[in-house]
């Protein structure tokens, strides 16, 4: 069991000293993969990035990872010219797909400090291996109170390896209940019925991620520059 996070409920309010001072932070700009991350990370950053500036963006996978992450950060920018920045890609390492381009931060970096982008602190990854689904089976017990299968039916030993499992497990465990899974918006009520606290209490990479965007929230240091 990972170390507990700061975990936020309900529609609490910014004070309003909060508000003055918040364009003096970094802003934790999450470079999403698709639209299924789009839709975890919203219900992540309600639960536990309150009060921090946070700002996700889609890139829904339209080719090369690298290309659109640098596409989306200099769009964002240029569209944003007096904030102060933190990059975290939220991608899926698709380990098993041997045609998908792998994220390289250091490349992004490097093209970053070419451009001079000194508003850009830092750039980091949270990486799920191999995709955003095998998260899921962390849950296991979500996903089948979900599936509305029996006790009977259920075998949580055949899941209790998240890193070894992908969307296709995860297609083929609605299937076998008679139902769908279809990635994307349309997946919308399921996550919202998993335990999102239980995923990010027991995924090590998601988990680091979330503790890094808090800890780096309120830090001006340029880590990115000062390499």
């Amino acid at each position: 069991m990972l170390p507990t996070l700061r975990i936020f409920w309900g529609n609490r309010k910014v004070p309003k000293h909060t508000l003055k001072t918040s364009r003096d932070k970094p802003v934790s700009l999450m470079i999403l993969e698709g639209d299924t991350e789009e839709v975890f990370y919203t219900i992540v950053k309600k639960r536990f990035l309150f009060g921090i500036r946070v700002e996700l963006r889609n890139i829904k996978g339209r080719g090369n990872i690298n290309k659109d992450v640098l596409g989306e950060v200099y769009k964002y920018t240029y569209n944003n010219r007096i904030d102060i920045v933190r990059t975290y890609c939220c991608v899926d390492t698709e380990r098993q797909k041997q045609s998908a381009t792998p994220l390289d931060l250091d490349f992004i970096r490097e093209q970053l400090k070419i451009r001079n982008m000194n508003k850009i602190l830092s750039v980091n990854a949270i990486s799920a291996d191999p995709e955003i689904e095998s998260w899921f089976f962390y849950d296991i017990e979500g996903i089948y109170k979900f599936l509305q299968a029996k006790k009977s039916q259920r075998s949580k030993k055949r899941y209790t390896n998240p890193k070894n499992l992908c969307k296709k497990d995860l297609q083929q465990l609605f299937s076998r209940f008679g139902k769908v899974y279809i990635p994307g918006n349309r997946a919308l009520n399921f996550i919202r019925n998993l335990d999102i606290e239980k995923i990010v209490s027991n995924c090590t990479e998601l988990h680091t991620g979330i503790e890094l965007i808090q800890q780096q929230a309120n830090d001006l240091t340029n880590h990115l520059f000062s390499k």
